[in-house]
């Protein structure tokens, strides 16, 4: 469903989201203080290199670095992309039609420097 036809329906938690925020000044605070800041993980992503090898912390995967950045479209801060070395990824390096790094799919997947 596109945002458009969602926008009409009455009964979302969009709606509901929007109505706290104008009623109850305590939820928008709430909601503002759980903002991801701009440059989240900066520091670890700098001590990253590419073509690095890297083992996630969950589930024991190992690859190699391919990507070091912000990558808008997954949330604020920076990510890191990997090139797995078995398919047990979620990309192929693509996000939101933007390539960010080559690799077939299913053997890529992005994720915060404190996880690798």
């Amino acid at each position: 469903m596109n945002d458009k036809t969602y926008d009409k329906l009455e009964d979302t938690a969009r709606k509901f989201k929007e109505r706290q925020m104008a009623n109850n000044p305590a939820f928008a605070e709430a909601m503002n203080a759980n903002k991801i800041p701009e440059d989240f993980c900066k520091e670890e992503a700098e001590k990253m290199e590419k073509e690095n090898r890297c083992e996630l912390t969950m589930g024991n995967r190992r690859g190699k670095v391919a990507y070091i950045g912000k990558v808008h479209p997954l949330g604020a801060g920076y990510w890191i992309g990997v090139i797995l070395d078995e398919p047990s990824g979620d990309s192929n390096g693509t996000v939101k039609g933007r390539k960010l790094f080559e690799c077939p799919n299913k053997f890529g997947i992005f994720t915060r420097p404190t996880e690798l």
